[in-house]
Order: C-alpha cells, then structure tokens, then sequence
C-alpha cells in the first residue's frame, strides 16, 4: 500500500487543507510550473467532490454510518494506483509527478481516528494509518481561508461544500492533524495575501521534489536576434493558446489551453484586484476540454487571441521561459524572456547569443496588452 511513497520514478504528493484553502489553485500552478521544468505531471481530483456531484450524499442513503468514507476510500486507492501504473509504464524520459488533492487520510476531519479505523476494518486487505500515511513523499497542507482570510472565504466555487467559517476552521485543524508524523508535511498559512500564499506552497512542491527553489519576481526581456539554433538541446518546449474573456465583474478573466507531448490542457485563470499596490489575487483552475470551450463563447471581441511557442530551460541557475510569438500576427516572431528573480534589480546573466532589451518595467508589454493590441512596433 505505501509504494508510491518509495518510488524515485513517480512521486505522490498529497495536497491538502480546509474549505477554500485555495488547492485548485495551487494545483493548477503546480502543472505548469512542473510541465515548464521538464515534468510529466498528472492531477487526481478531490473524490468527496466527485462523489456528492454525483448524488451520493455521506449522510443519506447508507446502512452503515461508515459506508460512504470506505466506498471513497476504496475508490481513491484505486484511482491512485491505476494513475501510478499508467505513469510507471508510459516510456517517457521525464521524471512523474501524481498530485492528489486530498490524499487517503482526509476521512479522518469528518469522522475521527478511531471512526476512519472502523472504515480500514472493513476492508478485506489489512490497511494501516502509517502505510496509508507514507504512500506519499511529501503532503502539502494549505490553510483554510476562513483562518487568517476570513474577508476572502467563499464556497461559490465548490457546489458540493457548505461549510460555515466556523467549521471550515474546525475541518482544517483536524486535517493537519490526521496529517501529523509525515517527514515531509508543509503547512501554507494566510500571513501573507493570496498570490505570495501559493508562490510558497510551490516553495513547498520544490523542497518535495529536491529541485530549486521559486523565486518571486519576473525580469522581461525582448530578445532582437533570436534563431532557433540558440535554443539548448533539453529545452522544453509548450504550445500556448490564451483568450481573454468578456469581463463579468469578477476580474480580468481568460482561458489558456496549453500542447505539450502530444496531449492538451486546459486552464481557467481570474485575476481580482485587492487594494494593494501591483498585487492582485489569481484564482486559476485547471478545467475540461468542454468546459475551456464554453468558456471560450465568452471571449472578448475587443481583445485577439495569444499563441506562443515557450521554450524553458536552466541557464546559470535560473529558469528561462523564452516565448516565440505566433498570434496577434502584429507580434509574429517577435520573442520575449522572462526570469525569475529575487530581487527585481538584480543583474540577471543572460545566455551571450541573444540580444536583448529590457521590457520589465513597460507594462505595454504584458499579456493583456498585446492582447489589445497595444505593444509598440
């Protein structure tokens, strides 16, 4: 039962947290943060959610008061490991990733240790808390905004959740602690705002994962002379479709459907202002195929869509995206840079091959303004 906590070859991480802790989120960073650095990743759904979408209730319908949590027991360890055997013998030369939202012991908030044991009796194979515990290498627990955020806590974006402040801090405390004795468990708490929040739940994933460390800020560069012969061999390279949508009152909304290896995700991504000075809140989730095209009936007439070619790879210790503009036609083959920095006045070391220009600080150049059409000639 705790292999996937040993295999070097795919690795499960369990996320974790409250109602509105923001691990859909997380989670829809965390891909393409990964698929930019090389990674193979798959994402496995909170099931509860599946399974309450569906109809089955935990409280209704069950002759015994355990059933529901040893069905979605059953269900998710054999989800978990369907998705470890697909990703184990897919020949791909990429270190695997399996992030489950959840993970196996997240019964233990709504029904207590000694109930969750109740729930392993009934199963024909002998389960353990331990083994169910380090089937994962690392857990990542993200607090519940009700704790620390409470002015951001909603349940708009989960039908199946119902949860009053109170009890959403209750459910997250009782979660860390079924959690509590895993070498690697992170708690991501609301000291800081939202966007800061997830950048160290990645902080989190790299620690897990042995790569190094995000970092905060972007540099923005124009690369003048760019040819393909410049790219390192290991770069990884992502189709990226992104429209923006028509703006509802939410924030700035767009849907971005990203190619990589022969296969296509799909992202939703709104972008809340909050008060403060150049910080605003991004929720992003990863969406279906059918859903990214409903979504996309509500693009917005007024701005074109963004196709690019990113190419990431390491040069000096940090990561270069370096994005090969295909639509608006008005910035075809024009290529940009970015760099993740600590400090925004740093001297980034460039690769001697491009010539660049520096478009950090000219916001003329942001997605949103070559959507509009508004980047300079």
């Amino acid at each position: 039962m705790n292999r996937l906590g040993f295999d070097k070859d795919v690795v499960a991480i369990a996320v974790t947290g409250g109602p509105c802790a923001g691990k859909s989120t997380f989670m829809a960073h965390a891909v393409q943060w990964l698929e930019n650095r090389g990674y193979r990743v798959a994402v496995l759904s909170e099931v509860a959610t599946e399974l309450i979408m569906q109809g089955f209730h935990p409280l209704v319908g069950w002759k015994n008061s355990y059933d529901f949590q040893r069905f979605l027991l059953e269900y998710m360890l054999f989800r978990e490991n369907m998705y470890y055997k697909f990703l184990s013998t897919q020949e791909i030369d990429k270190p695997k990733v399996m992030l489950c939202d959840r993970g196996a012991l997240g019964a233990i908030a709504y029904v207590g240790r000694d109930g969750f044991l109740e729930v392993l009796d009934g199963f024909d194979l002998p389960l353990h808390i331990h083994n169910l515990r380090e089937r994962y290498k690392g857990v990542i627990h993200l607090v519940t905004a009700a704790d620390g955020a409470e002015e951001f806590y909603t349940l708009e974006n989960n039908q199946a959740r119902d949860e009053s402040p109170e009890l959403a801090r209750e459910l997250d405390d009782r979660t860390l602690a079924a959690w509590n004795g895993h070498q690697h468990l992170s708690t991501v708490d609301n000291r800081t705002n939202f966007e800061n929040k997830m950048f160290r739940a990645l902080t989190s994933l790299a620690r897990i994962l042995n790569m190094p460390e995000p970092l905060e800020i972007e540099r923005k560069f124009e690369i003048l002379n760019f040819e393909r012969s410049m790219l390192p061999k290991d770069a990884v390279e992502v189709s990226i479709i992104q429209d923006y949508l028509v703006n509802d009152g939410t924030g700035t909304r767009r849907v971005r459907a990203r190619s990589l290896d022969g296969s296509t995700s799909y992202f939703q991504t709104t972008k809340k202002p909050t008060g403060e000075r150049g910080t605003r809140i991004e929720i992003e989730d990863q969406i279906t195929h059918k859903e990214y095209e409903t979504l996309l009936k509500e693009k917005d007439p007024e701005l074109m869509t963004i196709r690019k070619l990113r190419n990431t790879f390491p040069y000096e210790g940090r990561v270069m995206e370096l994005d090969i503009m295909l639509e608006p036609l008005y910035v075809s083959d024009r290529v940009f840079l970015e760099v993740e920095v600590p400090d925004i006045d740093d001297d980034v070391k460039l690769p001697p091959q491009f010539e660049v220009v520096d478009r950090t600080d000219d916001h003329r150049y942001s997605n949103y303004s070559i959507a509009a059409g508004l980047i300079p000639a």
